[in-house]
């Protein structure tokens, strides 16, 4: 089972987008590490509307994405309208990818592995599609400790109502232990670093709009609950909807050879 983001497709870019400036330091970055040419072949599971991808095939790169989402998938295709590029997008589970074993020379994946139930198959077919000698990127977004608090909050008043946070895949960790117990040696490479602005409002808004998949498993009753549960709750913790929740964003890749 893997968790599609249809019904998100069209705000997507705008609740998770990267800043522009930063986007250019993680195109810059992954660039660098996997020491492109125009050559270089690059594969992405789980592609969502190509906030990674779309900048370096802008650059003149081979890029092939997949993923579950049709409507992600066609906000990507609309982007890429009078653009000249090589880019395949094609949709398919991460589980079963529709290329021949060695086909691509660098593989991404970013923030998804917790969104896919089978996520060891998902990574032994980017293995089996990655070239030998080739190169896997993995990253599980950006870091935002500031809401640390609210997040854990949330989670806790939906299991009070009997609905915790369900658990489709595996945290970074596991992943991450998994490449090393199968021979890969990894590097953690900080791709950006920026500041954010975020008040307990905004974040209660994000919650409130359905923006992000923490709440979709809720009824229609028990989610109007839960929000006023954590509206009740933000006041009496933080003392105003405005209460500053800004601060520095981490974007991290983790870099992983010898792996094919």
């Amino acid at each position: 089972m893997s968790i599609s983001f249809d019904r998100v497709s069209d705000i997507y870019d705008a609740t998770r987008g990267l800043p522009a400036s930063i986007s250019v330091a993680v195109t810059d970055t992954i660039l660098n590490l996997t020491s492109a040419t125009l050559d270089t072949k690059f594969f992405e599971a789980g592609i969502g509307t190509g906030r990674i991808a779309l900048p370096i095939a802008q650059r003149g790169y081979s890029y092939t994405g997949v993923d579950i989402s049709e409507k992600m998938l066609g906000e990507l295709q609309r982007k890429l309208e009078g653009i000249s590029h090589q880019f395949i997008t094609v949709k398919a589970d991460a589980t079963s990818l529709p290329f021949a074993d060695n086909s691509f020379d660098v593989a991404l994946t970013v923030h998804v592995f917790h969104l896919i139930s089978n996520w060891q198959q998902a990574l032994a077919e980017i293995r089996r599609v990655l070239k030998s000698g080739g190169i896997y990127l993995y990253s599980h977004g950006y870091m935002d400790n500031n809401s640390f608090d609210f997040e854990q909050k949330l989670q806790a008043i939906m299991a009070e109502y009997g609905y915790p946070l369900p658990r489709y895949g595996a945290i970074e960790q596991e992943v991450l232990n998994t490449l090393g117990e199968q021979g890969a040696t990894l590097e953690t490479v900080v791709a950006a670093r920026w500041q954010s602005e975020l008040t307990v409002g905004k974040l209660l808004e994000h919650h409130q709009n359905k923006v992000s998949r923490h709440t979709w498993h809720l009824p229609d009753d028990i989610f109007a609950r839960v929000i006023q549960d954590l509206r009740d709750w933000s006041l009496q913790r933080y003392g105003s909807l405005n209460y500053d929740l800004s601060g520095e964003r981490i974007f991290k890749i983790v870099v992983i050879r010898n792996w094919t």
